[in-house]
């Protein structure tokens, strides 16, 4: 870092001007997660009650991820198991490639999907095998943070992010009801 750097920096106010694109860019993420979510409820409501919270994250530096924005939702509806403690995650993770597998990507693999922490193992396999039979545009992975199946699409644009979404709902639809009671 140089002298000069620092006063481009002072005098142009660069380094607030970069929090607040950050700010701005995660705000922005976080609502189209809030809306991914509910389209997600939207198609099994059974799962979830409508009065249950949602639990926010947002992390640029969190162990295994370079940088993750995350909703965790409770799955306490009628339906839901009482055995267990089971939460919708739809996120946005920004991984090293080589941790979904995915030597097929330069850069930062941006994750867009969802999982549901807390399932079974052997429901999310039999999603993930009924996936791979069946004609959907979606990869899977295991989760670094816990046990259970990422659902996803790599993005690299809000169109894809727009497409992901619809596929992902979509997916939901379909499986969704195996994370209910038996």
């Amino acid at each position: 870092m140089t002298d000069e750097f620092l006063t481009e920096g002072l005098q142009s106010d660069r380094y607030l001007k970069a929090i607040q694109l950050i700010s701005q860019f995660e705000d922005e993420i976080e609502a189209r997660l809030r809306v991914f979510d509910q389209a997600l409820v939207d198609e099994q409501p059974q799962l979830f009650d409508s009065e249950t919270n949602i639990n926010v994250k947002t992390n640029q530096n969190s162990g295994s991820a370079l940088a993750i924005h995350r909703l965790n939702h409770e799955m306490e509806g009628p339906s839901a198991p009482v055995d267990r403690t089971q939460r919708l995650n739809v996120h946005l993770y920004w991984m090293p490639p080589t941790e979904y597998d995915r030597t097929d990507v330069d850069g930062a693999l941006r994750a867009f999907g969802y999982k549901v922490k807390g399932a079974p193992e052997d429901v999310d396999q039999e999603i993930v095998d009924r996936t791979q039979e069946g004609d959907w545009s979606l990869s899977t992975a295991s989760n670094p943070f816990d046990s259970n199946t990422v659902f996803y699409k790599h993005i690299g644009s809000v169109d894809d992010l727009e497409a992901a979404q619809a596929d992902l709902v979509d997916h939901f639809a379909a499986f969704g009801e195996k994370y209910g009671r038996e």
